[in-house]
């Protein structure tokens, strides 16, 4: 496989991972009571339909020239590619807490969801020489990484019964 074959692949995966988060967090605002919750995954539905148009762009750019761009004002963070992000346990919590299901059961999915794309563009990362796709999927593994540590702020609270921060 050549190396454009390997990130036309990266990212379409990239691109149907971004389009199944949004539409889970849209369907997921729409079901939950909480207001604080309904905010925070349509703020993350919005984070989500950002990441994909960036993909969308290096997909075509990718698609013609065979090569990454360079994103203006794209800063990777400072992250370690290498660590790996976990999910927490249900079970435990959903006995300890005595907020919707529905809630906590949206919570634990979106905690999946962050930790495959983040695992995604860490691979992803790792596995490009080309600079601007490094920085690129350097940058969506940080943003992933934020969301899977807001979503996990919100578990924590929700197992410590106070409810969304």
């Amino acid at each position: 496989m050549t190396d454009r074959d390997k990130a036309l692949t990266a990212l379409s995966q990239a691109l149907k991972l971004e389009r199944e988060g949004r539409a889970f967090y849209l369907k997921a605002a729409e079901e939950v009571r909480d207001a604080r919750c309904r905010k925070t995954f349509l703020s993350l539905a919005d984070n989500e339909r950002m990441h994909e148009e960036m993909i969308v762009r290096q997909l075509h750019t990718m698609e013609g020239s065979g090569r990454y761009v360079l994103l203006p004002d794209l800063e990777a963070p400072a992250i370690d590619l290498q660590a790996k992000i976990f999910p927490p346990d249900l079970g435990k919590a959903a006995e300890q807490v005595r907020t919707s299901r529905s809630e906590l059961d949206a919570l634990h999915i979106a905690l999946e969801n962050e930790i495959r794309s983040y695992d995604l563009y860490r691979h992803a990362a790792i596995e490009t020489e080309d600079e601007a796709g490094k920085r690129m999927y350097t940058w969506l593994a940080g943003a992933e990484m934020t969301h899977f540590n807001l979503l996990m702020a919100n578990y924590e609270a929700i197992a410590r019964e106070s409810g969304w921060v």
